[in-house]
C-alpha cells in the first residue's frame, strides 16, 4: 500500500527533539560546573537561555512522540478496507489470468495479430530545382 511507505513524521521528530534537548542540556551543565571565575551578566543570559532551549526541546519531543504515534495509527485504512482488500488480493490469486501460448513447434511472427503492420507511406517525389540563367 503506497500510504504506508511514508510513516508520519512524529516519531523521528520526537526523537530528535528529545536528544537535541538532552545534549543542549549536559553540555551547558558541564560548562557551567567545570568553570571557575563567577558569571558576567551577559555569561548567565547564554547558559540559562542554552539549558532552557535545551529544556523546551525534550519537552517538545516528549509530547510530539504520543502525538506522532496517534497520527500513524489515523493513516491506517479502517480494518473493513483491509479485509475487503486482502479477499480482493487473495480471488486475484486463485484465479491467474488466462495467457494463450502458441503451440509447440510454431513461430509467432506477429506478436500482436489482431493489429496489422502500419504501412510507411512513400516519399513525396521532389521536382529538382533549376536555377534562372543570368
Amino acid at each position: 500500500m503506497p500510504m504506508l511507505s511514508h510513516p508520519s513524521f512524529g516519531p523521528r521528530t520526537a526523537l530528535a527533539y528529545v536528544t537535541g534537548g538532552t545534549l543542549l542540556c549536559v553540555w551547558t551543565a558541564v560548562w557551567y560546573f567545570t568553570r571557575d571565575a563567577e558569571l558576567t551578566r551577559s555569561q548567565w543570559f547564554w547558559v540559562a537561555g542554552v539549558f532552557l532551549t535545551g529544556i523546551t526541546f525534550m519537552i517538545l519531543g516528549l509530547l510530539l512522540g504520543p502525538l506522532g504515534r496517534a497520527a500513524r495509527e489515523a493513516e491506517l485504512p479502517p480494518a473493513s478496507a483491509i479485509k475487503a482488500e486482502a479477499a480482493i488480493q487473495q480471488a486475484a490469486a486463485s484465479n491467474p489470468p488466462a495467457v494463450a501460448t502458441p503451440p509447440a513447434g510454431t513461430v509467432a511472427t506477429n506478436a500482436n495479430p489482431a493489429m496489422p503492420p502500419t504501412p510507411v507511406p512513400p516519399l513525396p517525389q521532389v521536382p529538382p530545382q533549376v536555377s534562372p540563367a543570368r
